[in-house]
């Protein structure tokens, strides 16, 4: 209160001094103007005007100066006027530590192609289901393994030729898994094509014998699928290289898996070292067989899976579970609508042959038909007149 009275009495003092400042001077500019008239000048009138003006103003001067340091010593806490009260400091809260990100899925489902499902797995395997795996039918079954190193472009005709013979009872149903690449370092390869098999038969319902277990390559990567299955004995039963060029081997006395080798129409380039390929291997009485002149992809993968159907063990009901279920995920793609799984076609060949004695290493007793069904009309597709299946394999009891 008293800062205000104080500042009322200062501003009243100001004014006063500054109207008889003006009244002053006024009056100094009349006393001068009546000179002219030689009336006399009396300067007694300013003076004291002037006087006035000048104790107004010391006025408000001496009033002003203690309200200025007034105010700042209150705001300091030095001065003499009243203090304001200090603002409340509120403590800010600790500095938060960031969340870390949350890990990425385990299993990505990028898409359903031919029907089946596509996953990824944190390595970057890709791991192809095919639409029979979902069946509740299946539930409790394993399926063959085949290890597939093919292109980008190549996917789509992958995954429809070996649905399109399943769907034409022709083969089995397969699990594909799709390695990161091909290195064309056997090591590495071998390695990494190991550890991939290894994390599928942990994540998904499928048989891990030898006897189950194929390898196919496509392009560029059809010698890294051959090179693999020729060094690794015990690995893979069948193989199957499709439009390679595939470089001189060198000879090995070890026993070699059986091996396809296709072209389709006018590779002239990859029929000639298939040729090659199998007349180098022949003398050692490894089974070489070779497919060629087939006009579409799909056609010619849709005649691999029947080949691996005759030299792989078929689904079979699993002793157990695999550890871990794939974890879900949001998928990329629309899921199809179930359809139901057909019945599984018989390992036997068509060619009446004899059976050969199977081999022993399978633990699992064979997978009878899941659904009964009437033999396929569908037209077979031929192969050339020296490269007709042969089955060394007897027909399984359902």
């Amino acid at each position: 209160m008293a800062d205000v009275v104080r500042s009322v009495t200062v501003v009243l003092a100001a004014a006063s001094a500054v109207l008889l400042g003006h009244r002053a001077l006024r009056h100094w500019w009349a006393e001068r103007a009546g000179r002219a008239y030689e009336l006399p000048v009396d300067r007694t009138g300013t003076a004291l005007r002037a006087g006035a003006a000048g104790a107004a103003a010391l006025l408000a001067a001496a009033l002003a100066v203690p309200l200025v340091l007034g105010g700042a010593g209150g705001q300091d806490g030095t001065g003499t006027g009243t203090a304001a009260p200090a603002p409340v400091v509120v403590p800010s809260p600790p500095a938060r530590t960031p969340e870390p990100a949350p890990p990425p899925p385990e299993v990505r489902t990028l898409g359903h192609p031919a029907g089946g499902t596509l996953d990824q797995l944190q390595d970057g395997t890709r791991v192809w289901l095919p639409p029979q795996y979902t069946s509740p039918k299946a539930a409790g079954i394993g399926f063959p393994v085949v290890v597939a190193h093919v292109p980008a472009t190549a996917d789509p005709d992958l995954y429809g030729g070996f649905a399109l013979a399943t769907k034409r009872g022709l083969s089995d149903s397969f699990v594909l898994v799709l390695p990161t690449g091909c290195a064309h370092d056997s090591a590495h390869d071998s390695a990494r094509d190991a550890a991939a098999v290894a994390e599928a038969e942990r994540r998904y319902r499928v048989l891990t014998t030898r006897t189950a277990t194929g390898v196919i390559g496509v392009g560029a990567d059809a010698p890294c699928a051959v090179r693999e299955a020729l060094a690794t004995t015990g690995r893979y039963a069948a193989a199957a290289g499709i439009s390679g060029l595939y470089p001189p081997l060198a000879p090995s006395p070890l026993p070699h898996p059986s091996l396809l080798l296709a072209t389709t129409s006018g590779e002239t380039a990859a029929g000639a070292a298939a040729l090659r390929l199998r007349d180098a291997l022949h003398p050692h009485g490894d089974e070489v067989r070779v497919i060629d002149g087939v006009a579409a992809h799909r056609e010619l993968f849709a005649l691999i899976a029947g080949y691996l159907t005759e030299k792989l063990d078929g689904p079979a009901r699993t002793v157990t579970p695999p550890s871990q279920s794939p974890s879900p995920s949001p998928s990329l793609a629309p899921s199809p609508a179930a359809s139901p799984i057909p019945s599984l076609p018989p390992h036997a060949g068509s060619t009446g042959l004899p059976p050969v004695s199977p081999p022993s290493l399978a633990p699992r007793s064979p997978l009878p038909p899941l659904i009964s069904r009437a033999p396929s009309t569908a037209p077979s597709t031929a192969y050339p007149p020296h490269t007709a299946p042969q089955s060394r394999k007897p027909p399984q009891s359902s």
